[in-house]
């Protein structure tokens, strides 16, 4: 009893009580931790940078429009056999059934790189004019886009960072064997988000046809009559 007349009913905690509501309160920190965590994880792992991603979509933009004016190069008439002719009328992509042949260029599409000899559009010329286009992965997340001449000169180069790896295919499909198709991967990834589970990086993939090798290797009795020109 206190000087007042009063007494005091409540009392404190004891250590069990202390211990479960301390193990209770980090049970509850640990779910909520973990629920962020999984959400950052998932996060991470679907995202990737915008710009890097930009410039897979633009590299694709220009492999399609190139391999839609691909074309086998064969010089013109007087300077390339009539057999020649007639032996580069069965190819349009080098192949193992392929000798390499002076005066003519196919199309060589390797894991990591592709060479396109191609229509230069606007010349006057009676014989097209030809120019050629390489794809070549580089260190340093690089996919490098180069227009060289005949002798394998620089004339203009493009260049799509942020790519970590790339892979291309030709093949054809089951469903339409007579339409050859050019497959194309890239790999987009922003390093700054990690490493291992979390930032892996994303595929951009496309298949890309071209209606002129398409009609290429399906007529091939008339290719060639003229011949080209190289740029």
């Amino acid at each position: 009893m206190t000087k007042s007349g009063r007494r005091f009913t409540g009392r404190g905690f004891t250590f069990v009580e202390m211990a479960m509501s301390v193990g209770i309160a980090l049970m509850v920190f640990l779910m909520v931790y973990r629920f962020m965590s999984s959400t950052r994880h998932h996060y991470m792992y679907g995202t990737v940078n915008l710009q890097n991603l930009q410039e897979a979509r633009m590299a694709i933009n220009y492999l399609r429009r190139d391999f839609s004016c691909a074309t086998p190069f064969i010089r013109g008439q007087g300077q390339v056999g009539f057999f020649t002719m007639q032996k580069a009328q069965n190819f349009v992509f080098e192949t193992t059934g392929w000798v390499a042949t002076a005066g003519i260029n196919l199309i060589k599409c390797d894991s990591d790189s592709i060479s396109i000899p191609k229509f230069a559009f606007g010349s006057p010329d009676e014989e097209p004019r030809i120019e050629y286009v390489t794809y070549t992965y580089e260190p340093g997340n690089i996919l490098s886009r180069k227009l060289v001449d005949a002798t394998g000169g620089l004339r203009k180069e493009v260049k799509f960072s942020g790519i970590e790896n790339v892979e291309f295919k030709l093949y054809t499909h089951k469903l339409n064997p007579n339409v050859p198709v050019l497959w194309v991967k890239l790999l987009v990834h922003d390093k700054t988000y990690g490493t291992g589970e979390i930032g892996k990086p994303l595929e951009v993939t496309a298949s890309i046809s071209s209606p002129f090798i398409t009609s290429l290797v399906n007529n091939r009795n008339w290719r060639f009559e003229t011949g080209h020109k190289e740029l």
